[in-house]
């Protein structure tokens, strides 16, 4: 880190304490996907004393070899012990599938050493506010407003290092994102209750979502999560989700199923629709270094007035949890049609 402070202290001196991070300095900072390919940011953060009280300042830059325009976020944060307010100015990637880890380090290295990119991507241009709890808290709830466009994203490299010499293979095309723009707000409540792993855990997961302009719709997330431990060392947890959609949603707003988020066993997008169901169970005995463990997902995606029970597609495998479940390796069987094995892995703890 390079950090622009003076000795003798900023109320002292005067100056505002600044910090610069680029590359390899914040894993967040270079990331690879098959829209940009190797992106490469730099951030300064300074935390100047205003009337308003101490805020924090964040600027982040990236450019990227698949890309000829930048991508840049300016951040401005006012946190306090009860609450913590951002507004924001962005021209940036963004992912479909928020919460999927599909713009950090573990999807990054997939796609680059084996060509294995489960995100989907659009570009947004735009502001937004939001308030949620400080950052030393769990973050229980968030309230977001914003304006932003949208644009479509094309795959743009075909290089990954398993495929080198494979004239014939290329990366999956990315979803076609619509252009247009879009008003709306976002609110997200996250509970959850127990900390002892010898007693019963879980949480809920609610996202409720509006916006106008170009399209007009409104959409709804819900999720649950108990985990029972049935001993010492072993523990059974149940997910349940589902989504539902109203109006005329874009693209980039339509519920995806498909990868180690959602459905392991296949592929991402092999399900969508602006309505969806999913499931999983998983069964683990926890050891000194991690854990092993069995599972099976299942999901569905579509239209309400078409949902048939036998259009949910089914899997089941095993899995190796290390460092607390920031590493994690499952073996996953498709189940229905069509079926298929995928060997999945996450570096940073996505799930």
């Amino acid at each position: 880190d390079v950090r622009l402070e003076d000795p003798t202290g900023p109320e002292r001196s005067g100056r505002m304490p600044v910090t610069f991070r680029w590359g390899l300095q914040r894993p967040d900072l270079v990331r690879y996907n098959r829209v940009e390919g190797l992106s490469v940011g730099a951030r300064a953060q300074a935390r100047p004393n205003t009337r308003m009280g101490p805020l924090s300042l964040t600027m982040t830059v990236r450019m990227a070899s698949a890309e000829h325009e930048p991508d840049a976020r300016l951040d401005v944060t006012k946190e306090g012990l009860e609450r913590r307010i951002t507004w924001s100015a962005f021209h940036e990637l963004a992912a479909v599938t928020e919460g999927g880890g599909h713009l950090r380090l573990g999807n990054s290295a997939m796609a680059a050493l084996f060509g294995r990119d489960d995100g989907d991507y659009y570009r947004r241009s735009g502001l937004s506010a939001e308030w949620s709890p400080p950052s030393f808290v769990h973050r229980s709830f968030v309230v977001r407003g914003y304006a932003e466009h949208h644009g479509p994203m094309e795959t743009a490299t075909d290089f990954a290092v398993r495929r080198v010499g494979d004239d014939s293979w290329v990366f999956r095309d990315n979803l076609m994102a619509s252009e247009g723009w879009e008003l709306g707000g976002l609110v997200g409540i996250t509970p959850w209750w127990g900390s002892d792993p010898r007693s019963i855990q879980g949480g809920v997961g609610m996202i409720l979502q509006g916006a106008g302009g170009t399209w007009e719709y409104a959409r709804t997330r819900l999720e649950g999560r108990v985990v029972f431990p049935l001993a010492s060392d072993v523990r059974l947890t149940f997910e349940v989700a589902g989504g539902a959609s109203w109006g005329d949603p874009p693209p980039q707003r339509l519920w995806l199923m498909g990868g180690a988020t959602t459905l392991r066993g296949y592929g991402p997008r092999v399900l969508e629709g602006p309505n969806f169901g999913r499931s999983r169970g998983e069964l683990a005995r926890h050891f000194a270094f991690g854990a092993l463990y069995v599972f099976s997902d299942v999901a569905w995606a579509g239209d309400r007035d078409r949902m048939r029970l036998d259009d949910a597609l089914h899997s089941a495998g095993a899995g190796l949890s290390l460092a607390d479940g920031l590493i994690r390796m499952d073996a996953a069987w498709g189940l229905s049609n069509p079926k298929n094995f995928r060997l999945e892995a996450y570096l940073d703890g996505i799930l």
